[in-house]
């Protein structure tokens, strides 16, 4: 399945945009946006099971970084080497994307991630179980998702981000 990807620029994009946990590509657009002032063409992508790409049961690293290599090179050829950014969870994805398919990577920028997962694990599980545990069938606004998310997400900007 295709990811979906966003282009801001014109040309031949030479960076690439991986977003973080409960993230999508979009959350890159004003960096990519003032890029291209500057003649660099950007490509933002939705991974796995966020934004507007397919969504699974499974979340595995190793699945989404060749999702995303598949997808360069559908976008860009073979011979076609780019700058990858990646932060917190597609930093994790960018580092494997470069360790899988070298040739792709020209640069790789890791943002707000180490190799290690255990905090990102820590901090995101309690996450992950309040959205799970919202149902969706009986809300009628954003309003009420938010008022939802109060009872396990006391942070207003933390739930305005996974409300997104």
């Amino acid at each position: 399945m295709a990811l979906f990807t966003q282009l801001i620029g014109n040309g031949r994009p030479d960076v690439v945009f991986l977003h973080g946990l409960f993230g999508r590509g979009k959350n890159w657009a004003g960096i990519a946006r003032t890029l291209a002032e500057h003649d660099h063409a950007s490509v933002l992508f939705d991974l796995p099971n966020h934004g507007r790409s397919h969504w699974s049961d499974t979340f595995d690293y190793a699945g989404m970084a060749s999702e995303v290599a598949d997808e360069l090179r559908l976008r860009l050829g073979t011979a076609a080497a780019v700058t990858l950014v990646g932060h917190s969870m597609g930093g994790k994805v960018a580092m494997l994307l470069a360790l899988q398919h070298p040739e792709l990577v020209r640069s790789l920028v890791v943002v707000d991630i180490a190799p290690d997962i255990s905090y990102q694990v820590r901090t995101s599980v309690p996450l992950v179980k309040a959205m799970r545990e919202l149902d969706l069938t009986t809300l009628k606004s954003r309003g009420q998702a938010e008022r939802a998310l109060a009872e396990d997400v006391d942070d207003p900007a933390v739930r305005q981000f996974l409300l997104q």
